[in-house]
């Protein structure tokens, strides 16, 4: 039983006990020759004038304030309560102010991610999917970070599969197999002007892949010799985001292992063998929006093999490939982007497309295309660019959280030798100011990674975590840091549980942390007082320093 259940136990115990004195007759309750007597709260608490001492004296006991007998006990019971949370609460909030790798939140707000936590236990509850899109630039390619974040959100709150995927994959994934052939072409809006499309219809993945005709897309996840990714298999809901206008035909097959029965064992029994068999999915569901189409299957079984089958003229805006309930986390890397593109993507298209999926974290990495044209003359400008892409993403999706993750140590190479590039710090400085100014929570890579040279020593590392253009992580280093991130996130968590476990509103953990300090202090009075007694007894034998 926890200190809270005891206490509320012991105070309604007082609380009938103290109704009854109040209630019974003072003369008793009168049955034949026996009358039934009842204490009033006064006799309850009061102890006796005098007492007598071992020499037979009498001694004058002060009489006991029955409210101040139960505020005494209350106020004991919540001394025991702080004593109980203290140290706890010392360990994360000293984590969540010096931690290297903590989150810097606006306002100092340590609740910031509740709201992104809850939706994670309600996809459990309610069989639903929450999506986590991470925007980011070229560290991203080949699903690299969000890979590892990915897998550890699965284990943690459930899911499968990949996410949310491009019609036409560009850069091959680490984790998921995707291929396509046919008449579809992908538009992009952060490459060059010729893979631009003409309208800004680009949807959450800031690109476009336009039908005309008839495609085929492949998705499989991607055998691994260790098995690194083991949830990234297993889908078993399939959307399909398509644009309102023109025309779209949809089937689905997915491949799935069964037990097929092969002939007869010799003691007659029916001899079975696990192979794996095609089937082809029932008609989608469907759902109409002003701008969006979406299609959804259900599958009975879940695969690691699908083929989507497409015929028609219409604009693809991405393929969500995932579990039953739980998380997904969308790896969208842009490579040579600042992030300076969601101004320019349609705004109540992508509201939609995040809607559909059900995106509850937005997590934006850049900067480190900036850095190396960054100086105080742009210092500005480049302020106001992300602070629009920022509220872009928050009106398209104010249900959402947003993190900001900022650049990594970066360094060139001045005269032969290694060096930080010099707008590296200014560039972490304004998107910590942006994002904190905005409400976002910031995640600074450069202090998690060792601050000052420490892309060097991550390149020296053996294996190495950096490649040596002193810039991009290596697959392993790229891995560390998603580890990273999630340990972090976790302690955040557990916080967010310890709260929640001791119905620990900001009233009781102010209480708590007067406590703290309050025993910090008998502390240090207490040594100050060994101190000066030490010191006057070592006067006394004549000692000394």
């Amino acid at each position: 039983m926890t200190p809270v259940k005891v206490l509320l136990s012991i105070l309604s115990l007082f609380l009938t006990l103290g109704v009854m004195a109040l209630a019974y007759p003072e003369d008793g309750i009168h049955i034949g020759d026996t009358t039934l007597r009842y204490p009033k709260l006064s006799q309850v608490f009061e102890k006796a004038e005098t007492k007598t001492d071992s020499a037979g004296n009498e001694v004058k006991v002060e009489q006991v304030d029955p409210e101040e007998a139960i505020r005494q006990m209350m106020e004991e019971t919540k001394q025991k309560q702080f004593a109980a949370f203290s140290d706890s609460l010392k360990y994360y909030e000293d984590f969540f102010r010096e931690g290297r790798t903590r989150f810097d939140l606006p306002g100092d707000d340590l609740t910031w991610f509740d709201r992104f936590f809850q939706s994670l236990q309600n996809a459990q509850k309610d069989s639903t999917t929450v999506h986590v899109i991470h925007y980011g630039d070229s560290q991203l390619e080949e699903d690299r970070i969000s890979s590892t974040i990915r897998e550890d959100l699965q284990t943690e709150f459930g899911g499968n599969g990949p996410g949310l995927l491009p019609a036409v994959m560009h850069i091959p994934s680490q984790s998921t197999s995707q291929w396509n052939n046919g008449d579809m072409k992908r538009y992009i809006i952060f490459g060059p002007k010729e893979e631009q499309a003409t309208h800004n219809r680009y949807g959450p993945l800031a690109q476009v892949g336009e039908l005309n005709g008839s495609a085929v897309v492949g998705i499989k996840k991607r055998e691994s010799k260790k098995d690194m990714f083991p949830h990234v298999g297993g889908y078993s809901t399939i959307k399909v985001l398509a644009g309102k206008k023109g025309n779209l035909k949809l089937r689905l097959t997915y491949e799935h292992m069964v037990n097929d029965s092969v002939g007869v064992n010799a003691d007659g029994t029916t001899k079975y063998k696990l192979k794996n068999k095609k089937e082809t999915a029932d008609a989608p569901a469907y759902e109409e929006l002003n701008k969006l189409r979406v299609y959804t299957w259900k599958l009975p079984d879940t695969t690691s093999n699908i083929k989507l089958y497409l015929s028609g003229r219409t604009e693809i805006y991405g393929i969500s490939v995932d579990g039953e309930y739980g998380v997904a986390v969308d790896n969208v890397a842009m490579r040579g982007s600042s992030g300076t593109i969601f101004h320019k993507i349609d705004s109540e298209l992508l509201a939609e497309s995040y809607k559909a999926v059900n995106a509850k974290l937005i997590i934006m990495e850049y900067g480190g295309n900036m850095v190396p044209s960054m100086t105080t003359k742009t210092l500005d400008w480049s302020k106001k660019l992300i602070t629009r892409q920022i509220q872009a993403v928050q009106r398209a999706n104010p249900e959402a959280d947003i993190l900001f993750i900022g650049p990594a140590h970066m360094a060139k190479q001045f005269n032969g030798k290694w060096q930080t590039y010099p707008g590296l710090g200014i560039t972490i400085k304004m998107l910590r100011e942006v994002a904190l100014e905005n409400g976002l929570a910031y995640w600074d890579m450069h202090r998690v990674m060792g601050g000052e040279g420490s892309m060097i020593k991550w390149v020296k590392k053996s294996p190495p975590l950096g490649f040596t253009d002193h810039v991009h992580f290596t697959r392993r280093g790229a891995a560390y840091m998603g580890d990273l991130f999630c340990s972090s996130l976790h302690m955040y968590y557990d916080y967010y549980q310890f709260r929640d476990r001791h119905n620990l509103n900001d009233s009781k953990l102010k209480d708590i942390r007067k406590f703290s300090d309050k025993k910090k202090a008998d502390a240090d009075t207490t040594k100050v007082i060994d101190l000066n007694e030490e010191k006057a007894k070592s006067t006394e034998t004549g000692g000394g320093l």
